[in-house]
């Protein structure tokens, strides 16, 4: 599907975009790319499922790679879902994503729990989840009735090798079919949420607004379907376009290209999507 008008801000995943995965490897070209959007002054956010990295960490780690980045400029899950959590007074936390990230939960105010004592069952990447893990998460979720919320619902993702590791989304899928009678929720892409945060951060509308990212099923179609024009690169989880026999034609990005150099910057008045010369 290709939409019409111009384009006047940028919404940017971070893996498989900017990066290739969890090494943090630039994709060729694209810290350039980056620069000259950072220096064009054309609004522009990074909208990152990213729970493997806590903020500070993950806008580091940008940085050393070549991609100068504010907190401003980042909208993550991990601190949407801390702001969701403790709004509902969920500070007992089942966390199931990475253990590294126990301390940054603390920090935000929550505590870790059990499955017997906690508020709500939280999943996020989590490379060493095992269904043990899961199994103990059955009676918080079935018999007490407590929440089930992922940060996302990435099906898999890209370690540091680039290998693909079944992500929140498999968990999730698997928790969420025994029922329960808490809420079931999705914090991250493709919840429509962190969309809506991330165009308030840059200020124009959906349509004059392009989402870019290497998952067209869990980022691209939430995008198209809010308004915004959509570029699917073939640099992070998918090598071809194959997966978009997935969905429906409707739901196609509007633009397919190997990389984020291969996306022309719009004008300081706004463009037309296309792809660069």
């Amino acid at each position: 599907m290709k939409r019409p008008g111009t384009v006047r801000s940028y919404l940017l995943d971070i893996e498989g975009v900017l990066v290739r995965d969890k090494s943090y490897e630039p994709v060729p070209g694209a810290v350039d790319w980056f620069a000259r959007l950072a220096a064009s002054g054309r609004p522009y956010c990074l909208v990152s499922n990213n729970t493997t990295h806590a903020p500070d960490e993950l806008t580091a780690r940008l940085t050393s790679a070549g991609f100068p980045v504010d907190a401003d400029r980042l909208v993550g899950v991990l601190d949407l879902g801390r702001d969701h959590l403790l709004a509902r007074g969920h500070r007992r936390l089942l966390w199931l994503g990475h253990p590294r990230l126990a301390d940054w939960w603390s920090a935000a105010g929550c505590e870790p729990a059990d499955a017997a004592t906690c508020e709500a069952v939280v999943l996020g990447v989590n490379p060493d989840l095992a269904t043990a893990d899961l199994d103990a998460a059955l009676g918080a979720v079935l018999e007490r009735g407590v929440d089930l919320v992922s940060l996302h619902r990435n099906a898999f993702w890209l370690d540091e090798s680039g290998r693909r590791r079944l992500g929140p989304g498999a968990w999730a899928a698997a928790l969420a079919a025994v029922g329960g009678a808490g809420r079931q929720v999705t914090i991250g892409k493709p919840a429509a949420a962190i969309y809506h945060e991330a165009l308030k951060r840059v200020g124009t509308a959906p349509t004059e607004c392009l989402f870019i990212s290497d998952d067209p099923e869990a980022d691209l179609v939430t995008a198209g379907r809010l308004g915004m024009r959509t570029a699917f690169v073939l640099s992070g989880k998918h090598a071809d376009h194959a997966v978009l026999g997935r969905l429906d034609e409707n739901d196609w990005p509007d633009l397919v290209c190997e990389r984020l150099a291969d996306i022309a910057l719009a004008a300081a008045t706004g463009s037309p999507l296309d792809t660069a010369d």
